[in-house]
């Protein structure tokens, strides 16, 4: 399996009637970190390409953007394959693996956190994506350069490239109501994400965006 950017690599699957693409993605760095664990099933077929993609070392971090079943759906199977990882979501999120009663590692994480260790440099931004547009979050790690967006960008695939190019001025430029609704919340998450500067988008849908221009 080859990486899609730097040590980044997508796990994909095509799903439901509107025959959406479903991304999920590891980071194999040292510590190594996962962008969503993608629906039970596909959990389950993931896994076993993580344990050669980092050669017996365990998974350290799997970050949860928010309550959804393609973001979380294999918790399960996760914690149960790598006991020691620590999850990192928002307060909702938290509350919600709690209540299912999930009994792995959590860290609470909003836009005053951050993860430096290792090869790693993860800091996160406040996402409303939860019900009733309830904080999630978005995580970028500032050494690959590499930011996870979740459901916040999407661009068809109807040519069927995994990679395209823009600005990342331009895709944040494009956010509008209809990802988020409100509209002091909308340009909340717009200002911040104006801070940073990526390298490339991991999408959690459609393609992805290697930004053109200074990376961070």
């Amino acid at each position: 399996m080859q990486p899609l950017y730097g040590q980044l690599y997508q796990f994909s699957e095509v799903m439901g009637r509107m025959s959406l693409p479903v991304h999920q993605y590891l980071l194999a760095t040292e510590p190594s970190v996962m962008f969503a664990t993608g629906t039970s099933t596909q959990a389950d077929w993931i896994l076993p390409q993580i344990e050669l993609l980092l050669e017996g070392r365990p998974l350290s971090y799997l970050v949860i953007s928010h309550m959804e079943s393609d973001e979380c759906g294999g918790y399960r199977q996760f914690h149960k394959k790598y006991p020691k990882m620590t999850i990192l979501c928002s307060q909702f999120t938290a509350n919600e693996l709690k209540g299912f009663g999930y009994k792995g590692r959590i860290t609470i994480v909003d836009e005053n956190s951050s993860v430096n260790e290792g090869q790693i440099a993860l800091r996160f931004l406040r996402y409303p994506a939860e019900v009733h547009l309830r904080d999630g979050i978005l995580c970028t790690d500032t050494r690959s350069g590499v930011v996870y967006s979740s459901d916040l960008m999407y661009h068809h695939m109807s040519d069927n490239r995994k990679v395209i190019e823009d600005s990342w001025e331009n895709e944040v430029g494009s956010i509008g109501p209809s990802q988020i609704p409100d509209d002091v919340r909308r340009q909340r998450l717009v200002d911040d994400l104006s801070k940073i500067s990526p390298k490339f988008i991991a999408t959690g849908h459609g393609s992805c965006v290697k930004c053109t221009g200074n990376g961070q």
